[in-house]
């Protein structure tokens, strides 16, 4: 099967169609996969659909074709027997041909039917649900099938792969009813909001009610979208289900211009509000942001959420980065909703009446009760607080998710939710553009997980600490208090799982320690155990919010209790006290003893039990919802007399069956009811932290890049890193293409990352200071839609980066200015760096290829250090000429020095260029480096000439100084001698090394 392939149908980008409708003998059948754009009032059903090339769907283009005519043989020949020619007849002939008949119709131009177009009761029914859910995918329950119509029989046809077909005036598909779950999800996954019609009557209540002639009563029963599924009921699918274990945000964006309007070509104020409905996180924020939306690009990224609600107006920047976000492939729900009803606090004055409506609500305020040991009211204004005290674009943002949540009862989950702001001042909020240069989250080369840094460190065995590791890593601590108590934590659980493998494996062995080592091993038995039963069970947090949202099913809602009611016993066997952490079994880490006396407390084991002992499992294993409960004398009273009324009923009905049979004279008439182990990665280290008024530095020791080093194993190289704000602060970086420059400054992005989220890196050693943000340009990359080539994306990052940067930032820029003309690259790289280092005096890695940069050294002496790639030539001779162009061995070794070699021809070599056309190069390469040197030949021996007496009297007391100069010219007078191009290059430069070292020992004296 070949790779689907995926087309926009989204309403908002179709294009307008025209209001005047076309007769039908003059438009094609409309009820095509291909339909004319010349039809009008489409109903366009979602924002996305997967076509499906490998199961065909039968056209409803029924070409009428004319009857055969049989001629005899005897007169096949005859002309005579032919009719004559009728042009007007052959005219109507290739109208009926190529336009047949418009009888069969999709549910889109349905208002452009005849009088005498004739539905049956089912299309009617359809056609009126679908008028009242135009952007819906319906599925209609007919009998023990659910099935499509019109356009979302299509739809649906291309993204399940199913047959399609036309029955009536519609196309027509359908799917076997207890596949429900599984083909709702798929569509939900692809992007659909789906609907699930089902009938509201059965066949027992139809024939004695007033709906006797007819259809069934049908009505929505359930809607669903990526970001909801999880929340929502009634599907009848395992809970956490691997394609859903990642967040599904449902975000909100809202514009207003800093003119005070929405405004093309201006620095903008925008406002978010994402909602996880599953986990009931809700995060805001409010920014300024630029021309090119970079931070809104940062938060797409960041937060990646699965549907998009657009708060119109919008200005064309802002949409078309949501839009490009929400891309073919991204299977992103986009959904536009107008905000101009929230002038003058209109936002606040709705978002308010639903708390009002809410302490109203006895249901909702008993659930408050259980929280925190807060009064129901406090704690409804404690949210409205908060509320009052969002931005105003937040607030507005919020008031139409509520709106949007209304359609699915959903809207609940924000009134008790965990609200946290967007940026934290203990949290590093990393751009777009270090998520997609470092690989943190997605490679750039197929977008997918394998190859990137969260691939590499989720080890995580339940599907909550997966998408919480994702917001570590997306938002690494700043605060040093916060990163080592979570180092602790992590050293523990690391000390404990390897003195409890080494316990395993060698338990004859004694030692001085003994004592020490019992602990950490129970420790070590006691986390496993719990981390095993958490990752066999299902999804706690998302089980919780279904709980909350009234959806869970009792199997579900039993398996969630049960698994916090084991983990919480299973952690009680830890010696904790109350307020001190005395005890064989006690952890060191203050962070971990205070998240297990939490999972460990009395409250919920108490709660978790006292719910199990109320329920039947086998019962809610089975659906046998009349035994769920285990009712008593003091609980469940009214469950207890309803299954005793159930029960004399059902006897009456048994009672009453046999007579039934006798007057029927049916025999066989009856009643029908109407209704895994840890990960420990080894060679890792925990990382040092220096206090606050130390100076910014990063020192790390062996170094290595964690992704890369998992797929090379022992042949990686490692590499050192030492930056210090009052030494040498800045290294600029230089060596051949491939040689593992971008490869070094990722690796100390990454460790820098990884240390702040509080994980062990892959060093020997690891010392570094609390950075504040961290800031790349690397690559090189166009955006058509913004109209901005390669060299404006590189400056406008580069202009990012300058104005937020600090003194306690790292920037690690790659290659800057190779987008234009040589000299202008240079001076903008050179500039950039030069306002770095005098500016902002932060931590930077500079890689580039222009040797001339690294004369900055010079205006900051100890501050800048040159370093190279180190690698081994060799040359290649034809016909016993030097080739130009010899073999290069790359070390990956970062040494000292700079160098000007870039070996581009060597990398032409290994993209299988032509030989031709390398050769052609290397001659070009020669030829160009033969007149650099003869120019500066030319300008040094003009100069030398030009020197006919030496002024010996600052030397004439020891000599030194005269000998030394006079060595100088020596060597300069023989590299102009030298007939080799590149050796005289190289001479010259360690000439102009020597003089300097000269010239600067004479100032120091």
């Amino acid at each position: 099967m070949g790779k689907q392939k995926q087309q926009v149908i989204s309403r908002f980008f179709a294009p307008k169609e025209a209001l005047t409708s076309t007769p039908p003998s003059k438009k094609l059948k409309s009820c095509s996969s291909s339909p004319s754009p010349g039809n009008a009032e489409k109903t366009l059903i979602s924002a996305k659909t997967v076509a499906n090339s490998s199961k065909p769907i039968v056209s409803s283009k029924a070409i009428a074709t004319p009857p055969k005519t049989l001629i005899s043989p005897a007169k096949s020949d005859s002309k005579s027997s032919l009719p004559a020619f009728n042009p007007s007849l052959h005219r109507k002939f290739l109208e009926k041909l190529l336009n047949p008949p418009s009888s069969n119709r999709t549910l889109s131009n349905h208002k452009l039917a005849s009088n005498d177009q004739k539905f049956t009761p089912l299309e009617q029914q359809v056609l009126s649900l679908k008028s009242q859910y135009p952007d819906v995918l319906l599925m209609v329950e007919v009998g023990y099938k659910f099935r499509f119509f019109g356009e979302d029989a299509e739809t649906a046809a291309r993204a399940l792969g199913i047959y399609c077909h036309q029955d009536h005036n519609f196309m027509t598909a359908s799917i076997p009813s207890f596949r429900l779950h599984v083909h709702v999800r798929r569509l939900v996954g692809l992007g659909f909001k789906v609907g699930v019609v089902k009938q509201t009557e059965t066949a027992a209540i139809k024939a004695h009610g007033s709906n006797k002639v007819g259809p069934f009563s049908r009505g929505l029963s359930a809607l669903y979208t990526k970001a909801t599924i999880e929340a929502a009921g009634d599907l009848g699918g395992e809970l956490g289900d691997a394609c859903y274990n990642s967040s599904n945000y449902v975000m909100c964006v809202v514009e207003k211009s800093e003119l005070g309007f929405v405004e093309e070509g201006f620095d903008t104020r925008i406002g978010i509000l994402a909602v996880e409905i599953s986990t009931g996180d809700v995060i805001f924020g409010e920014f300024k942001d630029g021309v090119m939306r970079a931070q809104l690009e940062a938060v797409l990224l960041s937060v990646g959420p699965a549907e998009l609600l657009l708060g119109s107006p919008l200005s064309a920047q802002t949409e078309k980065i949501l839009l490009g976000y929400a891309g073919p492939t991204s299977n992103v729900r986009v959904e536009r909703a107008s905000r101009e009803c929230f002038n003058d606090g209109g936002a606040l004055a709705e978002v308010m009446s639903l708390y009002e409506k809410l302490v109203e609500d006895g249901s909702t305020v008993k659930q408050c009760e259980q929280k925190e040991d807060i009064k129901p009211n406090e704690k409804l204004s404690l949210g409205v607080e908060g509320i009052m005290a969002m931005p105003e674009l937040p607030v507005q943002a919020l008031a139409l998710v509520l709106r949007y949540l209304k359609q699915f009862e959903l809207e609940r989950i924000l009134c008790l939710a965990t609200f946290r702001p967007l940026s934290s001042s203990i949290e590093m909020t990393l751009s777009s553009n270090i998520l997609q240069q470092l690989e943190v989250l997605r490679n750039n080369s197929d977008g997918s997980e394998i190859g990137s840094l969260i691939k590499l460190m989720d080890n995580t065995l339940t599907a909550f600490g997966s998408r919480l590791l994702k917001h570590w890593l997306t938002h690494p601590l700043r605060d040093r208090i916060s990163i080592l108590a979570r180092l602790d934590a992590v050293s523990e659980i690391a000390d404990s799982i390897r003195v409890g493998e080494g316990a395993h494996n060698a338990a004859d062995n004694e030692s001085t320690d003994c004592g020490a080592k019992v602990v950490r091993v129970e420790l070590y038995n006691l986390l496993s155990s719990v981390l095993t039963t958490l990752g066999r069970s299902p999804d706690v947090q998302r089980g919780i919010a279904r709980i909350f949202h009234r959806t869970a099913t009792p199997k579900e809602f039993i398996a969630v209790i049960h698994a916090l009611l084991c983990a919480s016993k299973q952690l009680q066997r830890l010696d904790l006290g109350e307020e001190s952490n005395e005890g064989p079994t006690s952890p060191r880490s203050d962070l971990l003893r205070r998240l297990i006396l939490t999972a460990s407390s009395l409250k919920v084991t108490s709660h978790a039990a006292k719910l199990l002992s109320a329920l039947n499992k086998d019962a809610a294993d089975l659906g046998d919802i009349n035994n769920l409960f285990i009712a008593s004398n003091d609980k469940f009273q009214e469950v207890a007399r309803g299954c005793t009324a159930v029960q004399a009923a059902e006897e009456k009905l048994d009672a009453l069956i046999g007579q039934y049979r006798k007057i029927l004279g049916i025999r066989n008439l009856e009643f029908l009811s109407v209704s895994g182990s840890t990960h420990l990665i080894e060679n890792y280290v925990r990382p040092v932290f220096l206090e606050e008024n130390e100076p910014a530095q990063i020192q790390i020791q062996s170094g290595r890049h964690p992704v890369l080093e998992s797929i090379l194993q022992e042949s990686f190289v490692p590499n050192d890193t030492n930056l210090h704000v009052e030494r040498e602060y800045c290294q600029i970086v230089t060596g051949p293409n491939m040689g593992g420059k971008s490869c070094y400054i990722r690796q100390v992005a990454l460790i820098a990352i990884m240390a702040q989220v509080g994980s062990f890196v892959p060093a020997s050693s690891a010392r570094l200071h609390v950075l504040d943000a961290i800031y790349t340009r690397m690559g090189a990359s166009d955006s058509i839609q913004h109209g901005s080539s390669t060299f404006f994306e590189e400056l406008s990052e580069t202009s990012s980066i300058l104005h937020s940067c600090s003194s306690r930032s790292l920037v690690i820029i790659d290659e800057l200015g190779r987008g234009t003309s040589t000299h202008d690259g240079v001076a903008i790289a050179y500039a950039t760096l030069h306002y770095l280092l005098k500016e902002k005096k932060c931590l930077v890695l500079f890689v580039t290829h222009y040797p001339k940069i690294i004369d900055i050294k010079y205006k900051f002496p100890g501050s800048v250090g040159p370093y190279h790639v180190s690698y081994l030539t060799t040359k290649t001779t034809e016909n016993g000429e030097n080739t130009g162009h010899g073999n290069v061995t790359f070390l990956y070794k970062v040494v000292p020095g700079g160098t000007d070699k870039s070996f581009g021809l060597n990398v032409a070599g290994l993209a299988q260029l032509p030989a031709s056309c390398i050769a052609r190069a290397a001659v070009m390469a020669a030829k160009l480096e033969s007149d650099v040197c003869s120019r500066l030949k030319n300008r040094l021996s003009g100069n030398i000439q030009r020197v006919s007496v030496i002024d010996h009297s600052p030397f004439d007391e020891h000599g030194v100084r005269e000998k030394e100069y006079l060595e100088v010219f020596s060597l300069l007078w023989n590299s102009l001698l030298d007939s080799d191009p590149s050796n005289c290059l190289h001479s010259l430069k360690d000439i102009q090394k020597h003089a300097l070292e000269i010239f600067s020992s004479e100032n120091g004296q």
